[in-house]
């Protein structure tokens, strides 16, 4: 018998092909994407920088097992690490970073695909596919998956950590071993991702309440076993740990090392799971000059032209005591303190002004990059609906109906918390997307549910806006020329070239 026609297959295996289509969709739209961008053979994108060329310098070092002076540990290390993996397996950059980049879209599509996966269970079919389409099709996604980003390897790890936590009411062993894993990867990631675990054992102990609860009580109550439930999430939260084991023993050389290079200083914490950037960040995220975003102001009054050098006393002391400075900072200036807190989280929902689409649609290509972080276009048509959207499904997961879409709402919690207390980054809304969108979601499905019109209309309207994006993209990668952007920001006193680190203005060349 030969082989099923394609509608049969789609039948018999329904979501092994909404998978592939998911990933093939979003993996076209970024090569689409990369085809018309004026920077596809930089490592860096003209709409975001960051810390690309500190991930291109490190992971020429691990290309090639060279082994520079010891330097801080402010970089976790899994991205660069990736990077020189890829280094070596597809050989350096010879004047093109765009065989890596595709690397990094692949992977970016792949988050697409799996959180479709696990959204179908809370969404349904159909609004899963919206939420999926949304996050392969939003611009700030098209930038950060097709550059040097850690981000897109960030928003993976989120994606299995909320896709196992959201397996069954209890965490099997194979799970809680993975579980472990992830979180430990993510943590090495981003440093953040390991502050997850309390968010998470709080849903968790919540979700069984609701369950033990839930039981019909056809014997006399009894205390129920807490034990077994407890030891998972234990191995789940050691086994993360055990993860960070390797990377803190080889941090452990490099700060004796640099102590020993400062014997009059006070030294610096020897045991560094990942990274030594959580005092220096607050402090310079929380102190008279702060601007909500990230500045290095802080470092540079010291003199040394934004470059952190522990063995200066001032940048010695905030490595060391920054969480105290910053909150002393607080406590002497209480009002500016919460206008800063304020601002923050201004720039954070500025992340919901980044629209769809190669064009950005409907927020356009005329704005600013602000240091360290992504492009957000001038008009804000998107930001407040979206996060009165946002607010909404939040408020719905308290609901005992949508009970799974708390784990999603702590998620976007524990983000809002980072930004708080650090920088006001609209990349940092986007990194939580796998999160956001069901919440995003969520009332338009209830709505739908309500009336059938709506049930019927509204998806269909967000499935054709959405196909008119790949075809507008695919007429543009067509045109063989690629789109040109002017930029005005500061520029070297030196050799007049515009500093990527400071804040630049974005438009397109008329």
């Amino acid at each position: 018998m030969g082989p099923f026609p394609l509608p049969e297959a789609v039948r018999r295996h329904p979501v092994a092909w909404s998978l592939a289509a998911t990933f093939a969709a979003s993996l076209l739209l970024r090569g689409l994407y990369l085809a018309g961008a004026p920077d596809r053979d930089w490592p860096f994108s003209i709409f975001f920088a960051g810390d690309a060329r500190f991930f291109h310098t490190a992971a020429l070092e691990l290309a090639r097992g060279q082994e520079g002076a010891a330097t801080l540990p402010y970089h976790p290390p899994l991205f660069p690490a990736l990077l020189g993996a890829l280094y070596r397996v597809l050989g350096e950059p010879r004047g093109s970073a765009l065989p890596y980049k595709w690397v990094l879209a692949g992977l970016g599509s792949a988050t697409v695909a799996l959180c479709h996966l696990w959204w179908r269970k809370l969404l349904g079919w159909t609004w899963s596919f919206v939420a999926a389409g949304l996050y392969a099709a939003s611009f700030g996604w098209l930038v950060l998956s097709t550059t040097y980003s850690n981000e897109t390897l960030s928003a993976l790890w989120l994606c299995f950590t909320c896709a196992l936590v959201l397996r069954g009411n209890t965490l099997s062993w194979p799970a809680a071993v993975g579980l472990g894993v992830v979180m430990g990867l993510g943590t090495l990631t981003r440093a953040e991702h390991l502050g997850l675990w309390p968010f998470l054992l709080f849903y968790a102990w919540r979700a069984r309440a609701r369950v033990d609860s839930s039981k019909p009580a056809t014997k006399p109550a009894t205390k129920p076993e807490v034990g077994p439930w407890a030891l998972r999430w234990a191995v789940a939260v050691g086994v993360s740990l055990l993860i960070l084991v390797p990377g803190a023993l080889r941090n452990l050389g490099t700060m004796r090392e640099l102590n020993a290079r400062a014997p009059l200083l006070e030294p610096l914490p020897e045991w560094v799971p990942v990274t030594v950037y959580g005092p220096l960040n607050f402090a310079m995220a929380n102190h008279a000059g702060a601007t909500g975003g990230f500045t290095p102001a802080l470092i540079n009054q010291g003199g040394n032209n934004g470059q952190l050098e522990p063995s200066r006393p001032e940048h010695r002391r905030l490595l060391l005591h920054g969480y105290a400075e910053g909150l002393r900072w607080m406590a002497e200036a209480p009002g500016d303190a919460a206008r800063l807190l304020s601002r923050k989280l201004d720039l954070w929902l500025d992340g919901l002004r980044l629209g769809f689409g190669v064009s950005n649609v409907p927020g356009g290509l005329v704005g600013e990059r602000a240091p360290v972080d992504v492009f957000v276009p001038d008009a804000g048509f998107l930001k407040w609906p979206l996060a009165a959207l946002l607010l909404a499904g939040m408020l719905l997961s308290l609901r005992t109906a949508f009970a799974p879409f708390q784990l999603l709402a702590l998620v976007v919690l524990h983000r809002l918390l980072v930004t708080l207390a650090f920088f006001g980054y609209a990349r940092g809304m986007l990194v939580v997307f796998p999160a956001l969108l069901p919440l995003l979601v969520l009332p338009l499905s209830v709505l739908a549910r309500r009336h059938a019109a709506v049930a019927r209309g509204l998806p269909m309207v967000f499935g054709g806006l959405l196909l008119v994006l790949w075809i507008e993209a695919a007429v543009l990668a067509t045109r063989n020329l690629p789109r040109r952007f002017m930029a005005s920001g500061s520029t070297d006193a030196v050799n007049g070239k515009l500093l990527q680190d400071d804040r630049v203005r974005l438009w397109p060349q008329p």
